[in-house]
């Protein structure tokens, strides 16, 4: 049991046995309204630093308000929705993680009642009764909603610091189809979606940057400039993943056949620059979900693919072009990775064939 708070030579700075038999330090200070609040410290001169600076701001009239840290979780959303500056796609992503999660749990809590303990407690449960991965996204959202509320100057200290992160669920092997796969993918989904099989395979896009190409992106190679993806059954698009997805790639000779065809078909309007290339049977943008669920995995379980994911024709495309000899920097190029290491890390297995080659060849000359 932790002992009890003695104050020490500094004035205003207190200490404290903790449990672990180290000292821990509190820095005690009245703020803007005359409210007693506290910060706590490893280090007796963090605490004595920290007080020195509340005086400085004491003089310039810069003090927080701590009084703020009675407003709600809910009061805090609303601000942070309110100043939000980013990108639409992923303030949706917060707005749904926050409504469907954290303002059921949490959304009453006054921000200075929240407690280590009490964020912890609300991780597990999450994780218990959805996946991993929510309880990811969960904490990405609370974290950053009490760091917002620490530079307003609602509370002192975020009380999720220091929280760690769980490592995030290992990732399936690679899975790369044939082309003879892909074919017989092509061959069976619906035809108005068959020139869509082809650009993912054949470009590597991103499924939410495929379905958001406009006639105007095609025009002698595919520009990627946007991305849909959809949050709550809403679609959004914007800004694609980052600043390098925006990108051109060449459009191979069976992806210019299929979208030929597409065009003929009447399945996008090629005179119209603004309307989109690939739709569903009512002519609105197509869903991710629908034509995963729908459209793609049930096609591929009629010709044998098990385990299909969207992203398996966007690793196909990768792939290919590694083992066809492109380098690569070049592959990242075209895929939007920011990174050559994300295509090393996660194709380097690819080299390993050619890498037994080189050495044979090595030993065979150094036996001459």
């Amino acid at each position: 049991m932790a002992g009890r708070w003695e104050q020490t030579k500094t004035p205003g700075v207190y200490v404290q046995q903790g449990r672990n038999g180290k000292p821990r330090y509190k820095a005690a200070f009245r703020d803007a309204r005359g409210v007693v609040t506290s910060k706590t410290f490893p280090r007796i001169g963090l605490a004595q630093d920290y007080l020195a600076d509340i005086r400085i701001r004491r003089a310039t009239n810069t003090l927080p308000d701590v009084s703020k840290g009675t407003r709600t979780m809910t009061d805090l959303w609303d601000h942070v929705a309110k100043t939000y500056r980013g990108k639409p796609s992923t303030f949706a992503s917060y707005e749904h993680r926050w409504r469907n999660h954290v303002q059921p749990a949490l959304g009453r809590r006054r921000l200075d009642s929240l407690r280590r303990s009490d964020i912890e407690g609300f991780y597990a449960d999450v994780e218990a009764r959805t996946s991993l991965d929510t309880r990811r996204k969960v904490q990405q959202v609370v974290h950053k909603m009490l760091a917002v509320a620490v530079r307003s100057e609602w509370i002192v200290k975020n009380p999720a610091d220091g929280i760690p992160m769980p490592g995030a669920e290992v990732q399936r092997e690679v899975r790369i189809l044939t082309d003879d796969e892909v074919e017989k993918l092509a061959s069976v989904v619906p035809p108005r979606y068959r020139a869509l099989v082809y650009m993912l395979a054949d470009t590597g896009a991103r499924p939410g940057e495929v379905i958001a190409l406009k006639v105007k992106n095609l025009n002698g190679s595919v520009r990627i400039s946007e991305a849909t993806v959809e949050v709550g059954g809403k679609k959004i698009t914007g800004a694609p993943k980052t600043r390098g997805s925006i990108r051109n790639v060449p459009i191979s000779p069976r992806l210019r056949a299929a979208l030929r065809d597409h065009y003929d078909a009447g399945y996008a309007n090629r005179f119209d620059p603004e309307s989109y290339v690939f739709t569903s049977e009512g002519g609105t943008q197509v869903s991710q979900s629908n034509l995963r669920n729908r459209v793609l995995v049930p096609a591929a379980e009629r010709v044998g693919i098990e385990e299909f994911t969207t992203y398996d024709l966007r690793h196909t495309a990768i792939s290919l072009w590694l083992l066809r000899g492109l380098t690569p920097w070049e592959v990242s190029k075209m895929v939007g990775h920011t990174t050559v290491g994300m295509i090393e890390q996660r194709y380097g297995h690819l080299y390993e064939g050619e890498l037994q080659k080189k050495i044979d060849r090595l030993e065979t000359r150094g036996a001459r």
